[in-house]
């Protein structure tokens, strides 16, 4: 408790921006509004579930795009082993779907967009330390005129996460899959090949596929595109 009764709230904080880490501690640490205390960090999913083998914190901070182990690998594991850890998103994926997927079903206590202010981050500390639910301001999960919008697929935005792909390269992806060559690719996107080629370099780097047929292999039986 601190000297206005509010009891100390402890944190963890997985996520593999350093700097952005850095930041963020510093800023809990110095804040006034509520008794924050970081009781670790990690850069990867591995490092956090090893982690919270010797700390227990009330609350984790978790990204889902992490190496080794990401973020919706890690979340059922934590959930699992740690059910009294509450767990807050906080992420750039803002897909209505892909949240309330993740509210729901996943049954995270929150979902904080990384754009959001460092303010509404610890309102949402708050909330959810208080055993409530707290999503981003920024995020309307349902249209005002009570009609489903034409958003991206659950599917789609939960896939992105997983391998850590943007949407320009799972655009890609879903023509390669349809056995496009760069000069189709490129043009149908207009783009050059040689941006073509850049993304498919990163695209087989991130899901450690060496070979084109490997990579086609790997969209078909993933029904991308």
């Amino acid at each position: 408790m601190n000297s206005n009764g509010q009891k100390l709230i402890t944190l963890f904080i997985a996520d593999d921006h350093s700097l952005y880490v850095d930041t963020l501690v510093i800023a809990l640490h110095t804040q006034q509004l509520l008794p924050i205390k970081v009781l670790g960090t990690a850069g990867n999913g591995e490092d956090l579930i090893n982690s919270l083998q010797s700390v227990r914190p009330d609350i984790l901070l978790l990204d889902l795009n992490m190496p080794i182990l990401n973020g919706l690998e890690a979340m059922p594991l934590v959930m699992e082993d740690f059910p009294d850890i509450h767990i807050i998103i906080v992420t750039k994926y803002d897909d209505p779907k892909f949240v309330k997927e993740c509210l729901h079903i996943r049954r995270v206590a929150g979902f904080i967009l990384k754009t959001s202010s460092f303010s509404e981050l610890l309102e949402g500390i708050s909330v959810v330390s208080e055993g409530q639910s707290y999503i981003s301001k920024k995020l309307q999960l349902y249209p005002k005129n009570g009609v489903e919008e034409d958003t991206s697929s659950l599917f789609d935005e939960s896939f992105m996460a997983r391998y850590n792909l943007t949407r320009r390269e799972l655009e890609i992806l879903g023509l390669i899959a349809q056995a496009k060559s760069n000069l189709e690719i490129a043009d149908n996107l207009f783009i050059s090949p040689q941006t073509v080629g850049a993304h498919r370099k990163n695209i087989m780097r991130k899901l450690n596929i060496s070979s084109i047929a490997g990579l086609v292999r790997f969209a078909i039986e993933n029904q991308v595109g």
